[in-house]
């Protein structure tokens, strides 16, 4: 069987570096990471965040959005992440039964893959797919990997739902990323999860 997992919200804590970053670049902010998050789990995006909150014009969001973009993926950012707690032990006891895949948007691979190796997951993975924002999510797993009807993708985004039933396998949700469960249910997973360790059935099968 072949699993693929989301990186950021999924098997990464990801949540204090967008925060921070959201500060650092809007520096009249006075949203606390409660406030922020809530926002963004109940889906409404940076740019309406900035318009309605801030009063961004469309010329101001698009500098935000260009300064996220250069710094997101920066060292200094990046060293904010954490593992979900329990989530190491858990992969290296599903890569005993299964193939599993991190699949992700970021832009660069080179950084993508130095972060996995440091959290301590060299050799968990059979294949580690970045878009690098400029390809699909479903155009890398549907042209690297044979799939069957029992893979399974698990994130924490409707992208990543949407993403599954589009390659016809089944897809499990995690309350760990961007959504809220609320706004997940929309995109009619086959299992929503407060994490991916509650996917424990996958190891038995």
């Amino acid at each position: 069987m072949n699993i693929f997992f989301d990186l950021d919200g999924t098997l990464l804590d990801s949540r204090k570096r967008l925060y921070y970053l959201f500060q650092q670049l809007v520096p009249e902010s006075t949203l606390s990471y409660d406030d922020y998050w809530n926002f963004k789990r109940n889906k409404i995006g940076h740019k309406e965040i900035l318009n309605t909150q801030f009063g961004y014009s469309n010329e101001m969001f698009l500098f935000f959005e260009k300064e996220w973009m250069k710094k997101i993926e920066l060292p200094e950012w990046l060293d904010m992440d954490k593992p979900f707690e329990g989530v190491t032990n858990y992969l290296i006891e599903l890569k005993n039964k299964h193939s599993l895949y991190v699949v992700t948007a970021r832009q660069f691979e080179h950084i993508a893959i130095q972060q996995i190796n440091d959290n301590g997951w060299a050799g968990i993975f059979e294949g580690i797919l970045v878009t690098s924002q400029k390809k699909e999510k479903y155009d890398l797993i549907h042209s690297s990997v044979k799939l069957s009807n029992e893979d399974w993708m698990v994130g924490d985004t409707g992208k990543d739902i949407e993403t599954g039933k589009r390659l016809e396998i089944k897809t499990a949700a995690v309350l760990t990323g961007f959504l809220s469960k609320e706004k997940l249910i929309e995109y009619h997973p086959d299992e929503i999860v407060n994490s991916v360790l509650e996917l424990d059935f996958l190891i038995k099968k």
